[in-house]
């Protein structure tokens, strides 16, 4: 397909483009938000930085519980140089969009022939638009992972491309499900040119190869945790998920008008490139399908943002032929202001979850069906930072809960700010106080990053390898319902026994255990390999091939039951 530009150039931008990047930089700032699950990756960071643990969420426990590898290896160097946790993913989520706009340019040269007007109509619609800019600041790696769905995009369009190689190469290292897509296009590449893709292989192969040893060396693990937490098959919740997404953003009426502007040019002669379309397409569907086995998600939109905007990106450069060809005399101002005109329509699509933007005023958020909306994360307390703040709220964080936790403990209580900063420092230096922290539960990440000082079971099993292979039931995608029993019990064992190999054995063996850990000691010990491992390569080999399976949950407390704190 014709390219507007020399194959390594990017295209001057167009006024239509400079307001999307400057209407989705105020969006994405106005829309600014933490998920509380972003706290994982904070406390894996801080231990290892200020307290010398090491890269794990427990002292001394080494499991692989956060999502994205290389999410967590950028995160690292920046809280290194004394940057704060707010600073820190704002500063990535601007130059995420901003990456994420230069490929836009791209994609626009790679599929709009000179001459032709230039509407851009990917950028326009995604660069409005509510759910994908609020996971550029969500502080997880879902701005990262849109990036990549327009890497993807420009490299099916112009192969040479250095940078989307690279990028594609990374991209199962930002999330495990991009193996397939990653998969995918080495096949087509391989088919295409007759050749084999050498350097996105080698960046895929090398750089995923090096981790995945640093995983059974430090880990004694194939998969991150979280791959078993949510290898479970929730068709109707996934269907749910996706029609939540796709009904939001008018998705039922945009796609079966670029379907019929696609199919209107192919009858008419028109070259559109239909085969690497339809690669988008199908590698959309793939992860997406991914998607839906699972459950989707309990927060509107997030696990779909690759393959929704890939399939964005497959439109792209079909209504600038169609204006081409049935409205030709359309150019420069009119195309401007029909961008427009589309760029407002598409900022005021929101989510069911949401009774209108969070732009100005009170909103009003809801949970639908099981999946509740960014803006529930937004409006809590805990998380409710300023925009357009400094960030330096983030260390005063929801400090009642750990200030009754150390006075329970007969330890001084937080002083904010001056507090975490003398504890970091503290521990850092071997300084700390003599008694041994107690093991307790919880599902609130911001509480959980907070109180650094105490081991914490994951009462959901983002970070607890036993919790995660239950095959608990799940009352939303990735929270369940008999956890915080097993949370609770698992909790008091460590507090009375510690915790490493051979803690669920003695509990048994003095009758304090229940009788679920009995049932289930040969898998919980090798568990206990597995998290306690010595960091010996060929132990740790065979640890990582053994199977461990699914186990069965106990039966439910009886009622009244309150979990101890």
């Amino acid at each position: 397909m014709p390219s507007q530009s020399s194959p390594r150039a990017l295209p001057k931008p167009t006024a239509l483009e400079w307001l999307c990047l400057v209407g989705g930089l105020l969006l994405l700032m106005r829309y600014a938000w933490l998920l509380d699950d972003a706290f994982v990756f904070f406390r894996y960071v801080d231990n290892l930085l200020f307290l010398d643990r090491g890269l794990v969420f427990n002292e001394g426990e080494y499991v692989e519980g956060f999502s994205s590898p290389l999410w967590i290896l950028v995160l690292v160097p920046l809280r290194a140089i004394g940057m704060n946790w707010w600073w820190i993913v704002r500063v990535l989520g601007v130059a995420s969009f901003v990456g994420f706009w230069l490929l836009m340019l791209s994609l626009r040269a790679a599929t709009v022939e000179r001459g032709q007007p230039s509407l851009n109509f990917p950028l326009l619609y995604l660069a409005f638009l509510y759910g994908p800019l609020c996971y550029f600041t969500s502080g997880m790696e879902t701005g990262w992972v849109q990036v990549l769905a327009v890497a993807y995009a420009v490299h099916v369009f112009r192969p040479a491309l250095l940078a989307p190689q690279i990028l594609i190469g990374l991209s199962p290292m930002v999330r495990h499900e991009l193996t397939l897509a990653f998969l995918a296009v080495l096949a087509w590449d391989w088919w295409r040119e007759r050749r084999f893709p050498f350097l996105t292989a080698v960046v895929g192969f090398g750089v995923g190869g090096a981790y995945l040893l640093f995983r059974i060396w430090y880990y004694a693990d194939l998969f991150p945790n979280t791959f078993y937490l949510k290898d479970g098959t929730y068709l109707s919740w996934g269907l749910a998920y996706l029609h939540d997404t796709l009904v939001a953003y008018g998705v039922y009426v945009l796609a079966p008008a670029l379907l019929i502007l696609a199919l209107l040019l192919q009858r008419r002669g028109t070259n559109i490139a239909m085969g690497q379309r339809l690669l988008l397409l199908a590698i959309a569907a793939m992860v997406g399908a991914y998607v839906v086995k699972i459950g989707g998600d309990g927060r509107h939109y997030r696990y779909l943002a690759f393959p929704f905007c890939l399939a964005v990106c497959a439109s792209a450069g079909i209504p600038e032929r169609a204006l081409a060809t049935f409205a030709p005399r359309l150019r420069g101002a009119g195309v401007t202001a029909m961008g427009i005109v589309l760029a407002l329509v598409f900022a005021s699509f929101h989510p069911r979850q949401l009774s209108a933007l969070p732009l100005w005023g009170d909103v009003e958020e809801r949970r639908v069906g099981v999946i509740r909306d960014a803006h529930f994360h937004r409006s809590q307390k805990a998380l409710s930072f300023s925009p357009w703040g400094s960030g330096q709220e983030m260390e005063l964080l929801d400090l009642e809960r750990s200030r009754v936790v150390y006075e329970a403990n007969g330890w001084r209580p937080p002083d904010q700010r001056v507090w975490l900063r003398e504890e970091y420092a503290r521990h850092s230096t071997g300084a700390a106080t003599g008694r041994r922290p107690v093991t307790g539960f919880d599902s609130w990440c911001v509480r959980i990053w907070q109180l650094f000082n105490f081991r914490v079971i994951h009462r959901d099993g983002l970070t607890d390898p036993i919790l995660a292979r239950t095959r608990a039931t799940p009352w939303r995608p990735g929270h369940f319902k008999d956890t915080e029993f097993l949370a609770a019990h698992l909790a008091q064992i460590q507090t009375q026994y510690g915790w490493g190999r051979g803690t669920y054995r003695r509990a048994v063996e003095e009758g304090v255990a229940h009788p679920w850990i009995a049932r289930n000691l040969e898998s919980i010990e090798q568990i206990e390999r597995k998290v306690y491992n010595r960091h010996d390569l060929i132990e740790n080999l065979a640890l990582a091939f053994t199977r461990i399976p699914r186990m069965e949950p106990p039966p439910p407390p009886p009622p009244g039951y309150v979990a101890p704190q």
